[in-house]
């Protein structure tokens, strides 16, 4: 299994659980950033930003090209 399949799947786990907060903890421990902002439950597009980040923090695809830019930038800065 690679990794973007450990992580995708590790974050669906997280999601399926309700623990969207853990998920974002566990993608910014990757070295890679959310791509959205913190859901704000006072918002009224909270609904969809939670959706955003379940479809998205799950998705293999966007593992994948996450990993390989942190890797590439990594390897660009001498491993830091």
């Amino acid at each position: 299994m690679n990794l973007a399949s450990v992580h995708s799947s590790a974050c669906q786990e997280l999601l399926n659980e309700g623990a969207l907060t853990d998920a974002v903890h566990y993608c910014l421990a990757q070295g890679i950033q959310p791509p959205f902002p913190p859901c704000d439950r006072a918002s009224p597009d909270y609904e969809q930003c939670v959706a955003l980040a379940k479809e998205t923090l799950s998705d293999y695809g966007w593992w994948a090209k996450r990993l390989k830019l942190r890797d590439a930038r990594s390897a660009r800065h001498g491993g830091k």
